[in-house]
């Protein structure tokens, strides 16, 4: 069946300011969730965090995912303290093994992402629904990801904590592009689950008001993943409805980030991301612009689906990847990206009159044209 709308991407849009905001300083803008942390995980990538450096990123408010790449024995032993991502195979050892020991204290929290690229799938939602049916708030459950908007509503009915959302936006994802096809506006899906979301939300407060039973289970938190590689998308995630997002490439971009580092040599100043290849590997001289190449220190940034990333995993026996490895220039320290990130994001609060998250999803956007878009890049 054809879906004839237009979906948007976050360049499509802009968001509008109230007609008047009563904040008189940006400061008043909460920009943090109810466990006093921005609203950001990082990527349960390689190239990201590990058992190593979480603690620095939670450190800075930041919520954590000990990626695959990291032993299970050495990822489950976070578990409790936090996110730790699991395959889909994994996560059922773990429901069945592991987790009796770990949540045999009923005040013992796990936490859990189940890393896998198709979240549409059934075993995942039996699965989970089982977990959930017998550990209830003990198992915190992260999954996706999703480019329906009805997946959503499964995910709720299944009781999973937080949703992934978006498919083939990340920087490093081919699974759109050049794999399967599938993909579905980034700015138009955030909106539609969040409508979703306020649905399921109303359902659950008549059904307690009369008394009654409800299909679902929980509602999760919307967790916008991929594509977003400046603050004003994260802005606009955020006011679409996003509870959260979840950043791979700007993280990598800090010093504090794990993975290898390599000098490369560019032509350009500015500083931009570099698929390998685009860069040398020596300096030269160039002729035609009279002008020596400058040395960039740069992180190796690759998508869990690419080859690298699969050896990491022990997934040794997959012939095909849907990522591609990248050279990302190393730019700021964490604790700078994330002043300037807490600065921008209280800012359009203060343009929305939204004094926390919650009422910054109420924020108007508009659809703007390509030649408008152009003029407010930078």
């Amino acid at each position: 069946m054809a879906l004839y709308d237009t979906k948007l991407g976050y360049d499509d849009i802009t968001i509008v300011p109230e007609v008047i905001s009563e904040i008189t300083s940006r400061k008043h803008c909460f920009c943090y969730d109810s466990n006093f942390k921005l609203p950001i995980f990082t990527a349960p990538m390689n190239a990201v965090v590990n058992e190593h450096n979480y603690q620095l990123f939670l450190d800075q408010k930041i919520n954590t995912i000990i990626p695959r790449g990291v032993p299970i024995s050495r990822r489950l032993k976070l578990c409790t303290k936090t996110f730790v991502a699991l395959s889909l195979q994994e996560f059922e050892t773990f429901f069945y093994r592991h987790a009796p020991c770990i949540l045999e204290n009923i005040e013992t929290v796990a936490y859990i992402c189940i890393d896998i690229a198709n979240g549409h799938m059934r075993w995942l939602l039996d699965l989970c629904q089982r977990a959930k049916e017998k550990y209830g708030g003990q198992l915190l459950i992260m999954t996706g990801n999703i480019a329906n908007p009805d997946t959503y509503v499964e995910y709720a009915k299944a009781g999973i904590d937080f949703c992934r959302v978006n498919i083939g936006t990340g920087s490093c994802c081919t699974t759109s592009s050049n794999a399967t096809g599938f993909h579905y506006g980034a700015a138009s899906l955030i909106k539609q689950v969040a409508d979703k979301k306020w649905e399921i939300e109303q359902s659950l407060i008549a059904a307690e008001t009369l008394s009654i039973n409800c299909a679902y289970k929980s509602v999760p938190f919307i967790v916008a993943d991929g594509g977003l590689d400046s603050n004003d998308k994260i802005v606009k995630a955020l006011a679409l409805g996003a509870d959260y997002v979840m950043l791979g490439k700007l993280f990598a971009q800090c010093e504090e980030a794990c993975g290898d580092i390599v000098t490369k040599y560019t032509e350009q100043d500015q500083v931009i991301t570099y698929q390998a290849g685009e860069m040398y590997d020596e300096p030269y001289f160039n002729t035609e612009i009279r002008k020596k190449v400058l040395p960039v220190q740069c992180r190796v940034y690759y998508g869990m689906s690419t080859h690298r990333a699969q050896k990491e995993t022990g997934r040794n026996s997959l012939t095909t990847e849907e990522g591609i490895t990248t050279y990302v220039p190393i730019k700021y320290t964490l604790a700078n990206w994330v002043k300037q990130f807490e600065d921008n994001l209280r800012s359009s609060m203060s343009y929305a009159n939204a004094k926390s998250l919650i009422d910054f999803k109420n924020t108007k956007y508009c659809i703007i044209s390509n030649a408008e878009y152009l003029a407010i890049k930078k």
